[in-house]
């Protein structure tokens, strides 16, 4: 059965990408002076189709287990985009930290690439020093043209190979003043029955 808005986000997508002047990604990632910046990059965790949904029960699991990972880590900043499912991924953690979410918005997600080049020179400049949590989503992927938004945000940080795409992928990116950023690549919380 065709549902409309269902097709909003792609026709969003679309609209801007063509509007837009199909942004590069930066390739200079630097922390502060006498700075050294960590980035943790986590996709929300696991829902039900639908244009957006909650958590379903094995996602409700999964945010404890982000909350008990991550908890006692120096979490300094938590971004997510605004769904539902990435709301839900990181309110436990917020109430625990005491840290309210920055929440990014459907028009800023639409353009993965200059949503990229953004966040992370945003987080180096105000978050310098600090640890910064971002629990993103997979889409929006516009064929030859971008990648969903962790993959971008793992690409202007300088990751190569597979991106944390999967349910239980917990990358940490750790940025020094002279740029040379380590990876860390992890899991949390077990494997998914949806990878």
């Amino acid at each position: 059965m065709f549902q409309p808005m269902r097709m909003f986000p792609m026709i969003l997508c679309v609209a801007l990408t063509a509007t837009t002047s199909c942004q590069t990604l930066e390739t200079a990632t630097f922390s502060l002076p006498g700075t050294t910046t960590t980035i943790i990059l986590v996709r929300h965790c696991e829902r039900d189709p639908g244009l957006d949904p909650p958590l379903n029960a094995e996602g409700l699991v999964r945010r404890i287990a982000l909350l008990n990972t991550l908890s006692e880590n120096g979490v300094t900043a938590i971004y997510a985009s605004d769904l539902l499912r990435n709301r839900q991924s990181v309110e436990l953690l917020e109430t625990e930290l005491g840290i309210a979410a920055t929440l990014i918005g459907a028009l800023d997600l639409a353009d993965t690439k200059a949503l990229a080049n953004r966040l992370v020179d945003e987080w180096l400049r105000d978050h310098a020093g600090g640890v910064v949590l971002w629990c993103g989503n997979t889409g929006p992927v516009i064929q030859d043209v971008q990648g969903g938004n962790m993959e971008e945000i793992y690409r202007r940080l300088g990751g190569t190979g597979r991106a944390p795409n999967r349910y239980q992928d917990l990358y940490i990116v750790v940025v020094s003043e002279t740029g040379d950023a380590r990876f860390i690549k992890t899991e949390y919380g077990g494997t998914s029955s949806l990878d």
